[in-house]
């Protein structure tokens, strides 16, 4: 060991010997020419593209800042699932779309280079996992946080990996709506396992949670501007004022709220929810995604039976006086048109055919589907494979101008699945996503803590809405869901791993 006297003496020479030498004006020139010529080499290669040097130049200390803490990556994709528009909402142009931002389309549209074939989404993914490669092997630190059944999970992304090769080895087989249909799953699969390695503390864990408060809140806010400023509170034909994704990502955040209350955590986290709760309530409601009005009321029911007994009396106090009043409201509001009628408006048009509305269009388009989908399960039982198209018997109205890949990707994504991958694959899916929510109920039931409870029961709930608004809705190949849902699945591991850790008494890896 050298003592520290010696090592301070030593940085005194070393610093005095670097201020005694002389300039080296030959070195700054060289580093500047070789910077400008870099920046003419993007620019030519970019067709004469101005912003990619400003561009590169973020992207070279958002690496640098990566290689030093690596957990930010999944802070960045995090918060671009919240906030980064997949689609245009038609009828409302947005700033932080797709196609403003281009953070979940190919580089090659951006850039200009024909070569990049993969988006920002990906090449971050790649560069997480390479550089916590690299640092593994460096350190010789070779340990992995424990994840859940994740054999079953291998055997998710083995399935994945299979039926995207075998439909696009068969006749017909179509790269790019293979890519279109299985690039969210592949992405669901990279941030459960990434996010479980990388978050390990409280504090990164409180970090991931605050990006999901305050990119609700963000949304809520442009819901409630684009309502009552952008569009007059009249709707007119709009069927929507943000993506159809953003109703199911407010409902994480109706059920976190609900859990921080029952659970009696008084944090800053439940103020804000809070105080956010009335933006993100309009931007719910007129964002008239049907099937998530249902999902919100099953969460919430769901909060409350899971509730253990001494919170349960709490919540009942709330929640029958809640169910009476939502009952007088449906009742009042059944066959009203106005704007209050909405929500139930919405409802009703799931279980009741409302005739020269655009939800009865929708129900017909999903019921032709359906047999559609019924049949290529009949005729394929071994699965179509992914890039395959299904069979289409029943003839739908042309929508080819809206979505191109329409006869690759059916609204009913769960029947989806069963076509392409065929009863084997099915069951695989279902097994997946089954014992991840056994896991979590599992793990709630467990846990003492109030904020680590009320992150899992969300968690919990978010999975099972996902999987109910993806037999209604094509978000199984939305970007912004899968990468949403993965670093949720990996946070429900992270934080029952803190639970058990605190309970035994284990300091926390900081």
């Amino acid at each position: 060991m050298i003592p520290d006297a010696t090592r301070t003496a030593a940085a005194r020479v070393a610093a005095d010997r670097l201020a005694d030498s002389p300039p080296r004006p030959w070195l700054a020139f060289f580093g500047l020419t070789l910077c400008s010529a870099l920046a003419a080499s993007l620019v030519a290669v970019t067709n004469g593209n101005l912003l990619i040097v400003p561009v590169a130049c973020a992207a070279l200390l958002f690496l640098v800042l990566l290689v030093r803490r690596l957990e930010f990556g999944v802070y960045v994709l995090l918060a671009a699932a919240l906030l980064l528009d997949q689609f245009e909402v038609l009828g409302i142009p947005s700033a932080i779309s797709s196609q403003a931002i281009r953070f979940y389309m190919n580089l090659n549209s951006s850039t200009g280079v024909g070569g990049l074939v993969f988006n920002p989404v990906e090449f971050l993914l790649v560069l997480l996992l390479a550089i916590w490669l690299v640092r593994a092997a460096i350190s010789r630190e070779w340990y992995l946080h424990r994840i859940p059944n994740i054999g079953i999970a291998i055997l998710f992304l083995m399935m994945l990996v299979f039926f995207t090769a075998y439909g696009l080895l068969r006749p017909n087989g179509n790269w790019k709506a293979a890519l279109w249909e299985i690039r969210s799953l592949y992405y669901l699969c990279a941030m459960y396992f990434l996010a479980t390695q990388l978050i390990r503390t409280p504090r990164q864990v409180r970090i991931c949670v605050w990006i999901v408060i305050v990119g609700l809140a963000l949304r809520g806010l442009q819901g409630s501007w684009r309502y009552f400023i952008t569009l007059h509170r009249d709707l007119g034909k709009l069927r929507a004022i943000l993506g159809h994704e953003d109703s199911l990502f407010l409902v994480t955040g109706f059920v976190l709220l609900a859990a921080l209350f029952f659970l009696h955590y008084c944090g800053r986290e439940r103020t804000v929810l809070l105080c956010a709760l009335p933006f993100n309530l309009i931007a719910f409601i007129f964002n008239q995604r049907r099937v998530t009005f249902g999902v919100l009321m099953l969460c919430l029911a769901l909060v409350v039976a899971l509730l253990p007994k001494a919170q349960l009396r709490l919540a009942l106090r709330y929640v029958i006086p809640g169910v009476f009043l939502l009952a007088m409201y449906t009742m009042v509001f059944w066959n009203s048109t106005g704007t209050l009628a909405l929500p139930a408006q919405k409802i009703k048009s799931v279980f009741v055919q409302q005739e020269g509305t655009a939800d009865e269009g929708s129900n017909e388009w999903r019921k032709m589907e359906l047999v559609n989908l019924k049949a290529t399960v009949r005729a394929y039982p071994q699965g179509v494979g992914f890039g395959q198209k299904y069979l289409v018997l029943f003839p739908y109205p042309d929508i080819g101008a809206f979505f191109q890949l329409w006869e690759y990707i059916p609204h009913c994504a769960i029947y989806w699945i069963w076509c392409k991958t065929g009863f084997a694959g099915f069951a695989v899916f279902w097994l997946f996503f089954g014992v991840a929510i056994v896991q979590a109920v599992i793990d709630y039931r467990a846990m003492r803590d109030p904020y680590y409870k009320a992150v899992a029961l969300t968690v919990m709930l978010f999975i099972v809405g996902q999987l109910i608004v993806s037999y209604y809705d094509l978000q199984l190949t939305y970007y912004r869901n899968m990468l949403y849902l993965g670093i949720a699945m990996a946070l429900g591991v992270v934080v029952r791993r803190l639970d058990s850790s605190a309970g035994s008494g284990e300091p926390h890896v900081q």
